[in-house]
This record gives C-alpha cells, sequence and structure tokens, in this order.
C-alpha cells in the first residue's frame, strides 16, 4: 500500500513540475524576430529588432543570475516587478533582455545592484536551438554545431558565440 502511494506522489509531482515548465516555456516573452533563412532544422538566420537589456558580471556560482533576477523580481527603487524573458544571455556578462517595450529611460531604478542598461541595435543572429540543461560542456557541443553549420554553408560571422 505504501509503495502505491509513493509511486502515485510521484507521479502528480512529476506531472505538476512538467505541466509547470511547459507553462513557463510558452508564457515567457522572447524577443520578436524574422527568419531570414533556414540552414537545418534547428539553425536559423534570424533578423531581431532594437532590445534592451540589463547586464551584470558573469560568475559562474549563479550570483549573477540573482543580482538580475532581484532587480526584475522587484528589488529596485521603484518596487516594480518586470516580466521575465527568454533567452538568457551569458557570455562575458549575463544579460536578461527586457520586455519589447521598456527601454532604459522608463524602466525601473537599480536599488544598489551592479546593473548596468545596454541597447542592442537590431541585428541579424545565426541561432541554433536547444534547450534542457545548459552545462558548460553541453553549450560547448552546441556552439561547434552551430559554428560547424555555418562552415557548411560558408556564412561569416562578426563577434562571438553567446
Amino acid at each position: 500500500m505504501i509503495g502505491k502511494v509513493v509511486i502515485i506522489v510521484a507521479v502528480v509531482v512529476l506531472t505538476l513540475w512538467t505541466g509547470w515548465g511547459v507553462y513557463v516555456i510558452y508564457s515567457t516573452e522572447r524577443p520578436p524576430y524574422e527568419v531570414v533563412r533556414e540552414l537545418s532544422s534547428r539553425v536559423e538566420i534570424r533578423q531581431y529588432k532594437q532590445q534592451t537589456w540589463i547586464s551584470t558580471a558573469y560568475n559562474t556560482d549563479n550570483s549573477s543570475f540573482r543580482v538580475l533576477a532581484s532587480y526584475i523580481f522587484g528589488q529596485n527603487k521603484e518596487r516594480e516587478t518586470v516580466s521575465m524573458t527568454a533567452p538568457v544571455v551569458t557570455d562575458e556578462k549575463m544579460s536578461f533582455i527586457l520586455p519589447q517595450d521598456m527601454n532604459p529611460e522608463d524602466a525601473p531604478t537599480p536599488d544598489g545592484q551592479a546593473i548596468e542598461f545596454t541597447t542592442v541595435p537590431p541585428r541579424k543572429l545565426a541561432t541554433l536551438t536547444f534547450s534542457w540543461w545548459t552545462s558548460q560542456s553541453r553549450v560547448e557541443k552546441k556552439r561547434a554545431e552551430l559554428l560547424e553549420v555555418l562552415l557548411e554553408y560558408d556564412i561569416e560571422t562578426k563577434g562571438g558565440v553567446f
């Protein structure tokens, strides 16, 4: 009897966790773009509009994420929440893309966090879509996969992969 209860509880928890993940995936705002060219089932050339990013120094111990998350969850001088967007950008810094209708002039003021605002001009990006865990080794593998597809199509790149 206890075994059945444990299995039922595990199934319920797994179902709720999966459902929450699906909800978050489909309800999180992403920057609008236009597909310019499809190179493979997972690699596209996209044209993005201007974006506003908030950034902080990138540390691998999750402290960077906590700095940015505190700001969007209302720890700012105006005590305003800001919608979470995807993706989270990591390179030399960690960055969150602010919602499309927000710019540095009307965004809440950080409340002591080491956050900088950047306006990223419209640009064309090669993208490789993948999900799930983003360990450093997996990111490196996906980075190599993207560059291999671009090389296959003789597409020159500018700037680094992020």
